[in-house]
């Protein structure tokens, strides 16, 4: 399968989810994409930019969706896959409401999904390591928000000290590990 540019944006680093408008914090619930969801997932509910179905039909991808806690509303989708030593990033989505400066519900979706992708690297024993590859207008927009580097051309990474303040951010102390 061909490599996506990731273009998500990333509007803050927060401890949680914030709905725009109360400024209330939301905690979250990460789990797998499961086919059940898929439905929801088309045009005709807002998510045009990519089909979620290939991406769950692929044998070594993960694809893991965030929510608030007591909805069953998608507020974002990441995909991966396992490598040698790091997670590489396919996709990142933030859900159409939550993007646009005015009109999007939840701040911090798009830093969240990167944590994610974060925290199972640890988990694998990479470090924290993943790579993905930028849109070229948003490479330094990944290395001032996130601490991505640039590796060449359009990739990037992001490596074991940004990754673990990411996922000490969104998941807690002692989750980097």
């Amino acid at each position: 399968m061909s490599r996506h540019e990731i273009e998500i944006e990333i509007d803050e680093l927060t401890p949680c989810l914030i709905h725009r408008e109360s400024g209330e914090y939301y905690k979250t619930v990460v789990e797998p994409l499961s086919k059940s969801d898929l439905p929801m997932l088309t045009k005709r509910h807002g998510w045009g930019n990519f089909d979620w179905s290939i991406e769950h039909a692929a044998p070594n991808r993960h694809v893991y969706k965030l929510r608030v806690e007591g909805s069953d509303v998608i507020q974002g989708l990441i995909s991966f896959e396992i490598t040698q030593g790091y997670v590489d990033v396919f996709l990142v989505e933030s859900a159409p409401w939550n993007i646009g400066a005015v009109t999007k519900e939840f701040v911090g979706v798009g830093a969240h999904l990167f944590a994610i992708a974060c925290k199972h690297s640890f988990e694998l024993g990479f470090d924290g390591v993943i790579a993905f590859t930028s849109k070229t207008n948003l490479i330094s927009h990944y290395e001032d928000t996130l601490g991505a580097i640039r590796i060449g051309g359009h990739l990037m990474t992001i490596e074991t000290s940004a990754a673990y303040k990411l996922v000490e951010r969104y998941f807690g102390k002692g989750e980097a590990k």
